[in-house]
């Protein structure tokens, strides 16, 4: 049965009509940390329970748990309500994993579909039982290395399962876009990253997520070129403005993921104007993860008294 998604076009077009602009997150950026709690809370109502500035991730997390609610109460629990909610699913099994390895407790995402608890007692137990055909897909796929493999390639085989399976549920072709596109996003911060540190040597054929714009092949085959011949082979592509962004050779490691947030918005910003599909419904979570990349930006940096110009630096670099 078609999805009617005007209700909750029109319910995010009013949530988008009153949250912060860019004159809100300076002032944020601008107020002492005694006052950056209460300024915060103007609009995020998931704050109201914070009591202390390094607490700010579970107020993030508030928000973004209320976003996805929306959606399910909004759309139901089908099939379109899946393909947005089932990604942290992905997320907060992997992490629970990783816990169990490293004999640590991981913070697991409020908004994925399935009960947190239930992600921590398979991970723990090894019992897949309570979790979606999905997990228990990943589940088995990691059940034989899972005890040999380091926490890196754990994440890595979280992320080609999570997208993998985003590809084949997205309920349009434009959203099947959207997930190649944020496929890309990834392989590209991956292949800046480990060229800047120089971690990676030789074969990195197992680093990249297949399935987007640009071939995971692509990748492995230009590693081991100068930096510029990337660049020049990513004017081809979507991506095409991603330089005009500040990705470039000498970019800051912390640039590297404000050029990718920027460019994605140049990417899927024309899909916000639509009423009747899915894609306003991706561009608003852009806009909310975005946002919450800069509210992390201003609370790391109260907490850890850094000059306000780079703060300010690095919240302009986002809301460029």
């Amino acid at each position: 049965m078609a999805v009617d998604y005007t209700y909750a076009v029109a319910r995010l077009r009013a949530i988008e009509a009153a949250m912060p602009d860019r004159a809100w997150f300076m002032r944020m950026v601008r107020s002492p940390a005694r006052q950056l709690l209460a300024g915060v809370r103007e609009h995020y109502a998931g704050f109201e329970g914070v009591d202390a500035l390094h607490e700010f991730e579970a107020g993030i997390e508030a928000d973004m748990a209320s976003l996805f609610d929306l959606f399910s109460s909004v759309l139901g629990n089908g099939a379109v309500t899946e393909f947005l909610r089932a990604g942290a699913d992905f997320d907060n099994y992997i992490l629970a994993v990783k816990g169990e390895m490293l004999g640590a407790e991981p913070v697991l995402v409020p908004y994925g579909l399935t009960r947190t608890e239930d992600v921590a007692a398979a991970a723990g137990s090894g019992d897949p039982t309570l979790l979606p055909v999905y997990l228990k897909e990943l589940h088995d796929a990691l059940a034989v290395s899972r005890d040999k493999e380091l926490p890196a390639a754990l994440d890595r085989e979280g992320e080609r399962a999570k997208w993998g399976f985003l590809l084949a549920a997205a309920p349009s072709e434009d959203a099947r876009q959207w997930v190649r596109l944020r496929i890309d996003k990834a392989n590209i911060k991956s292949f800046a990253r480990l060229r800047m540190t120089g971690l990676r040597k030789g074969d990195t054929a197992d680093v990249w997520i297949a399935g987007g714009t640009i071939e995971a092949s692509r990748f492995a085959s230009l590693y081991s070129e100068p930096f510029e011949d990337f660049l020049s082979f990513l004017g081809s592509t979507e991506w095409w403005g991603l330089p005009a962004r500040g990705f470039d050779r000498g970019m800051e490691a912390w640039k590297i993921e404000t050029a990718l947030d920027a460019a994605m918005f140049d990417l899927t910003g024309g899909s916000r104007s639509r009423f009747f599909d899915v894609m306003p419904l991706l561009y608003h979570i852009e806009l909310r993860e975005r946002n919450a990349r800069i509210l992390r930006t201003i609370f790391t940096g109260r907490i850890n008294n850094l000059p306000e110009d780079d703060m300010t630096e690095s919240v302009e670099a986002l809301l460029s």
